[in-house]
């Protein structure tokens, strides 16, 4: 279950940003970056948050741990309990964010190299 995140975040990255930048349909540097700091922050920070908060209101719930409100407060009740998690893992979201900036960066960087030794290679030949 903890590796659900990486895989899903490799996968919608390798979609998303990598397999267009190299078969050519992505050749904006900025709109790469984006794309790489979109998927980062929202595949790599806030999906796992999205898939934790159900578990542990299904947990509560089984387990009678935590009082739950009526259905006309419910809404109410998750944000304001999931709210310092928002807050916590906003670090988390940068971080992923970054890296996704990072990568998509360093990408660009290798696909415009490439780019550059095409037309040599085919003088050559």
């Amino acid at each position: 279950m903890a590796v659900i995140p990486f895989l899903s975040t490799g996968a919608v990255y390798e979609v998303f940003v990598r397999e267009p930048l190299f078969s050519g349909q992505l050749n904006c540097e900025v709109c790469t970056v984006v794309r790489g700091g979109l998927v980062g922050a929202v595949v790599g920070g806030l999906y796992p948050v999205f898939l934790a908060l159900p578990l542990s209101a299904s947990l509560a719930a089984r387990y009678s741990s935590s009082p739950l409100p009526g259905k006309e407060n419910l809404l109410r009740f998750w944000l304001s309990v999931s709210q310092p998690v928002f807050r916590k893992m906003s670090w988390a979201v940068l971080v992923q964010v970054l890296t996704g900036l990072y990568l998509a960066t360093k990408h660009h960087g290798i696909y415009v190299k490439i780019l550059q030794d095409e037309p040599s290679r085919d003088t050559e030949e």
